[in-house]
């Protein structure tokens, strides 16, 4: 148990990119990005003892490699697997039984995945979105509107059981350790959607548990492109000459180094995150003071702002740019910050949170990368990408990303 709890780290932060992930479901015997004919070969090699077993190739979680794994995978390929076990965002090892017919989701970030799978229609259940989501999930989610709700702060159990879901699904943190316990007969599925580093793989993952993988990897191949381009024309630049950025987060010198999501996403976008490898939290986030600042005296200055933090709107939930441009006026009058060279000017630029902490952030990589190499990227139209990821995945929104919402400002120019 404890080699495969290390394995499953192992698995989660491989996840990188679209082509370069190991799928962390048992059945995925050659340890790839899906679950084929390669691994019914492989699960024959290890019974005929030409190759080791993985960590995955016991893929009905019995304890041992045998025919019967090799009829697991060929279930699971075809779609008439009776349970599935894979590896959640918390290392745990979670059996799921099929077909998944209701689920209770708890975190904007899941119920956004929910329904870029098609899924929406299983939710019975819901969590009350905190103070500073609460807008942004009204106008985003209105699915949920009339929903039961089982959480507001802390998860109510007996609400859950009460809904008798098949499975329940979560951020990573709202449920601790242990506490999978109180909800007998319940999947419990953590995931961790708001981080770019991991999303193909988890994404991957619940497309197996809710049977539609095809889902899953429309939504892979409509994000790896655009990735791909952006990366193809900035490692060509040398990492001297990379656009130099300081990300603010909520509350005034709070960074994110690469564990943050907008951290990475500053280097998917081409940008040399200047706290990158400074010493965080879990989720990233650290505190630096202005002296740094200033020592480091970055190109550009992004600063995130909605979800009512900093006492902001932005996103879905407005089409007046009035709080981010007074947010953006704020930071260009810090007296102490008068001399950096983003100060002087004028490049600071307001992005909104709900196009960076869900599954949509290839969408904030776009405007980043626009914004860093605005020469570079002169064919590139982060707005464009931005409908077309809402006319694809959530399309019974009828979002018109010219009409309504205000996601970077100042604006970019057509």
């Amino acid at each position: 148990m404890i080699q495969k709890f290390a394995i499953g780290i192992i698995l989660i932060t491989m996840a990188a990119s679209g082509a370069d992930f190991t799928l962390g479901i048992y059945g995925n015997a050659n340890m790839d990005d899906t679950i084929d004919e390669l691994d019914i070969a492989y699960v024959d090699d290890v019974i005929h003892g030409t190759k080791q077993a993985t960590n995955l190739t016991d893929a009905n979680y019995d304890g041992k490699t045998d025919e019967i794994d090799i009829a697991q995978i060929e279930q699971i390929i075809n779609g008439t697997e009776k349970e599935i076990t894979i590896l959640d965002w918390a290392n745990r090892t979670v059996t799921v039984k099929e077909p998944v017919n209701s689920i209770v989701v708890c975190g904007s970030d899941p119920a956004v995945a929910l329904r870029i799978l098609g899924a929406m229609d299983k939710v019975i259940g819901v969590s009350e979105f905190s103070q500073s989501t609460k807008t942004y999930s009204q106008v985003f989610l209105p699915e949920f509107k009339s929903l039961p709700t089982v959480a507001n702060g802390e998860v109510d159990y007996e609400a859950v059981i009460s809904l008798k879901p098949d499975v329940f699904i979560s951020d990573v943190y709202v449920i601790p350790e242990g506490d999978e316990k109180k909800l007998p007969g319940i999947s419990v599925l953590k995931f961790d959607f708001y981080r770019a580093r991991t999303i193909f793989n988890q994404i991957m993952t619940l497309g197996y548990v809710l049977g539609v993988e095809e889902k899953a990897q429309e939504y892979i191949d409509f994000c790896e492109p655009i990735l791909k381009d952006i990366k193809g024309k900035t490692d060509a630049i040398s990492s001297d000459k990379k656009t130099r950025v300081y990300l603010e987060a909520q509350g005034d010198y709070v960074t994110h180094s690469k564990m943050g999501a907008s951290g990475y996403q500053i280097e998917l976008a081409g940008g040399n995150n200047l706290a990158a490898d400074m010493a965080s939290r879990a989720t990233g986030s650290l505190e630096v003071d202005p002296e740094w600042v200033i020592k480091e005296n970055p190109d550009i200055i992004v600063k995130m702002a909605g979800w009512n933090r900093d006492n902001t709107t932005a996103g879905y939930e407005t089409n007046d740019f009035k709080s981010m441009k007074a947010l953006r006026d704020s930071i260009l009058n810090r007296s102490e910050l008068s001399k950096v060279k983003a100060i002087e000017n004028g490049k600071v630029e307001i992005l909104a949170y709900d196009i960076t902490y869900n599954p949509d952030y290839v969408i904030s990589v776009a405007y980043m990368a626009k914004l860093f190499y605005p020469e570079l990227f002169r064919d590139l139209d982060p707005a464009a990408i931005h409908q077309e990821y809402l006319n694809t995945f959530h399309k019974s929104l009828g979002w018109d990303v010219k009409k309504n919402g205000v996601f970077v400002y100042p604006p970019i120019a057509d």
